[in-house]
């Protein structure tokens, strides 16, 4: 994953609703619209803008279902981004590998 990638999950996953609704879609094998609706306490117009950024980040797919929407997780961009995560880690020096703080 590079770099812009890495930072438009990172972003997508730094907000407290999103999260919600990513917890929600991973309950279930897909989501329709009306249930992420109904779960958060937010504006719909608000939860359509937060589906939207997490779509844009790669981490939620969506396909239409009659006049709705069915909302889904993509497993392989958490995977790249768990990975690229843990290689910047990997490499870090410890802070205390020489005794001193950071």
């Amino acid at each position: 994953m590079d770099d812009t990638m890495t930072a438009a999950v990172a972003k997508a996953l730094a907000h407290p609703a999103r999260l919600h609704i990513l917890r929600l879609l991973a309950a279930q094998t897909e989501c329709r619209g009306a249930d992420v609706f109904s779960e958060l306490p937010l504006a719909q117009s608000t939860i359509s803008q937060h589906l939207r950024v997490l779509k844009e980040a790669g981490l939620v797919t969506s396909r239409p279902v009659g006049n709705a929407m069915a909302y889904c997780l993509s497993p392989r961009v958490f995977d790249d981004f768990i990975a690229t995560v843990s290689d910047i880690a990997s490499v870090a020096p410890s802070c205390t590998a020489n005794g001193d703080a950071c």
